[in-house]
């Protein structure tokens, strides 16, 4: 699951009654005697059905009365469940569970209406608008906080009005101030942009004024949008300049903020990118992908600090100084280099970096990293380049081009754009083509589409489709989806893609790519991959594969929505014409998942120990119960002794749980669980279930490095984290995992 990135309720902890707004409802015991008194079963026992329907999607089962029932318990796990739905039918239940009382009834509520808003942006807005104006939260606390749900749906609806009055709300600099600029944040998220007014706003919340203090959190919006307006530009940079004075978390929202300016940003975030142990290790990331942003001058303020930072490269003791957490800077800066143009002695000094003999694995892997990226930057075209072909230190000896980094490199050598896949090139990329490395395998698959000159693709791509890898398959797949007239016998003829033409003909599906694809099709079942299925699924009717049509239609009725949507696309492509393809949900809903029978109560400590010593999770099953029992469940089972950590950006995850350490797949014989996402946020250190689409996490999970308001309510939130989690590179393992006392 790439992505990336990038992440909770248990309903059976102990609830009570709320204080309210009487300002805007009814006293809590003039609404009591309206309610219903509390259903004839124990609240308990109903709490544990709507959680049962919620979990396996079955929206029939939750009742008008559950929304009105005395028992707060009962409500709030109503309203929960009919957030998770997704179901645009359910929106007026939602609508009328805003009015309630409680406030984390309340919370639920706005998150289902912002999930939906799209099937009624309008009307929702202005209910919205209605609920969270003057709305004070309950007092005690609590991470479901109601008027963080409800400015956080604005965001989501994202419509003029919401952008006003989240506005309104957030220059009135009360105690809601903070959600309603996260809200800002999501209106940029969604549409890439903010009005002129809005940043100017923004920028004078930041800047403060002789009355007010200068708030650096006021930025992020800005650094959510795509390019901030013209008009603003010069404003930005003077105000996020001046922020970078101030302490604490927010430092990262103005180093954001410069990189969508202009080049007099470069010289702030070069100083940002060196200061090491001034600045915080995310933040020089940060500062790194700022000065990538701005063209030119940034790559060369990236070589210059590169300069600063790989003095002594070439050094064991150097080397011995990678493991801290100034890694991270220093790769990704060298990373983001794309232009070596004088840096080429500084580069070939990094490739020659060496480790003692004995150095611990991780210690090799951070050094294979530098050395390959550097060596890769200065070979260009080269692909035989020898401190290239050498760069991996965990390749065995004498096995050029080899190690699960060298591999990748190599791969991103020839097939680097301008060249050509023929003679030499074509020899050595067949040779990873085939492989046993599955990363360095995908990714030569995947140079197959933007190079039309070879001639038999269909002999890698259908070897990969029977390789059963999931990030081959994937790899194979996607590219048949791209360039399906790249696969085709030469008696068949071009594939005809207009749909009303009477001439286009399916693929009878007997050449090798379709038999792949149809057999795959044909064994999936409750605990395939979906992630790598929908890939398969895109490709066989990219192909207009006739043979794959029974599998499809099966696909068709699956209880997973992801699997139904593709196929829907599939079939309406492969039957052409005006036909119309509707892939409904099935009125079962969805398998319910084993956890149902297991889920705990209090939360649960995991240790971890891995080659960058001892980590922990605090997993708190309040909010994602079946997600936080399945991962306790697989630490018990041994499922992470021994997994390889498959995904690591510097400043923002680390991500662990794939099988085959290619981010795909889940623990084997699990079938995926359904989504458990809320609306609670995603700080540093927050743990989180890894998905790839709706209702597809499984045995990944992720932590972050850092404060990121976009992971909010898009997946589940499992608990918290201890330990250098940060300090984990791509390819370090989890040695032992277990349950603490």
């Amino acid at each position: 699951m790439r992505a990336s990135l990038g992440v909770l309720g248990c309903l059976l902890v102990a609830v009570g009654c709320r204080s309210h707004d009487v300002s805007l409802m009814a006293s809590e015991s003039a609404s009591a005697e309206a309610r219903p008194l509390a259903t004839p079963l124990a609240p308990e026992r109903r709490v544990g059905e709507l959680r049962a329907a919620e979990l396996t999607r079955r929206g029939a089962e939750f009742r008008d009365a559950d929304g009105t029932d005395h028992a707060p318990e009962i409500r709030r796990a109503a309203a929960r469940g009919l957030a998770r739905l997704r179901d645009a039918a359910m929106r007026p239940r939602l609508l009328a569970e805003l009015s309630d009382e409680d406030s984390e009834v309340v919370a639920w509520a706005a998150y289902g209406l912002g999930e939906l808003c799209s099937s009624a942006r309008e009307g929702t807005v202005s209910a919205l608008v209605a609920r969270g104006t003057g709305f004070v939260d309950a007092t005690e606390e609590t991470p479901l906080r109601a008027f963080a749900a409800i400015a956080r749906a604005l965001g989501r609806c994202a419509t003029d009005a919401a952008e006003k009055t989240l506005l309104e709300w957030a220059t009135g600099r009360g105690p809601q101030a903070a959600e309603a600029i996260l809200g800002l944040g999501d209106v940029a998220t969604q549409r890439g942009r903010l009005r002129e007014e809005t940043c100017v706003a923004l920028l004078e919340l930041a800047s403060g004024s002789a009355s007010t203090k200068p708030w650096s959190f006021a930025l992020q919006p800005l650094t959510r949008t795509t390019s901030l307006p013209p008009s603003v530009i010069e404003r930005a940079r003077e105000v996020a300049s001046l922020r970078l004075v101030d302490g604490g978390v927010d430092r990262v929202h103005a180093l954001r903020t410069l990189g969508k300016t202009d080049e007099k940003a470069v010289a702030p975030l070069a100083a940002e990118l060196v200061a090491v142990g001034k600045a915080l290790p995310s933040e020089r990331v940060e500062a790194a992908r700022g000065l990538a942003r701005l063209g030119a001058p940034g790559q060369r303020a990236l070589r210059d600090a590169l300069a600063v930072l790989l003095q002594g490269a070439g050094d064991a003791e150097k080397a011995e100084a990678l493991r801290g957490a100034d890694f991270g800077p220093l790769l990704t800066a060298l990373e983001l280099l794309t232009d070596s143009t004088g840096a080429r002695a500084m580069l070939e000094r990094c490739a020659r970096l060496d480790v003692a003999k004995d150095a611990a694995p991780t210690l090799v892997r951070r050094a294979s990293q530098l050395r390959c990226t550097a060596a890769r930057l200065v070979a260009e075209r080269d692909f035989e380049y020898p401190r290239l072909t050498r760069c991996d230190l965990s390749a065995p000896e004498g096995a050029e081009g080899a190690g699960p980094i060298g591999g990748r490199a190599m791969v991103a050598a020839i097939g680097i754009e301008g060249t050509k896949l023929v003679a030499k090139r074509l020899r050595v990329w067949k040779r990873y083509a085939e492989g046993t490395d599955a990363l360095a395998r995908a990714d030569a698959i995947r140079l197959i589409g933007a190079h039309p000159e070879l001639e038999d693709p269909e002999t890698p791509l259908g070897a990969a489709l029977e390789s059963k890898i999931g990030g081959v398959v994937a790899a194979a797949a996607e590219v048949i989806a791209q360039h399906p007239d790249r696969i085709r016998r030469r008696d068949e003829g071009p594939l005809l893609r207009g749909k009303a033409d009477k001439n286009r003909k399916a693929r009878s599906g007997d050449a090798r790519v379709g038999k792949a694809l149809v057999a795959l099709l044909e064994s999936v079942d409750a605990t395939s991959d979906l992630e790598v299925t929908a890939h398969v699924i895109d490709a066989a009717g990219a192909l207009l594969l006739d043979a794959a049509r029974e599998p499809l239609g099966r696909l068709c009725a699956s209880p997973h929505g992801v699997l139904r949507h593709h196929a829907e696309r599939a079939l309406a492509s492969l039957l052409g014409g005006d036909q119309k393809v509707t892939c409904p949900q099935p009125e079962g809903g969805l398998p319910a998942p084993e956890e149902l029978a297991r889920l705990g109560t209090g939360s649960v400590k995991l240790v971890f120990e891995s080659d960058a010593g001892e980590l922990g999770l605090e997993l708190d099953p309040a909010y994602a119960p079946a997600a936080v029992a399945r991962v306790v469940g697989l630490t018990t089972s041994g499922f992470y002794d021994g997994i390889v950590v498959h995904r690591v950006v510097p400043g923002f995850v680390t991500q662990l749980g794939s099988p085959t350490a290619d981010g795909f797949g889940g623990a084997p014989g699990k079938p995926p669980l359904p989504c458990e996402t809320s609306p609670l946020p995603f700080r540093a250190g927050t743990v989180g279930m890894a998905l790839a689409g709706r209702d597809t996490g499984s045995s990944q999970f992720f932590v972050t490095h850092g404060d990121f308001p976009h992971l909010d309510g898009q997946y589940a939130w499992l608990g918290t984290s201890t330990g250098p989690w940060s300090s984990l590179v791509e390819g370090d393992r989890i040695v032992r995992a277990r349950v603490a006392p």
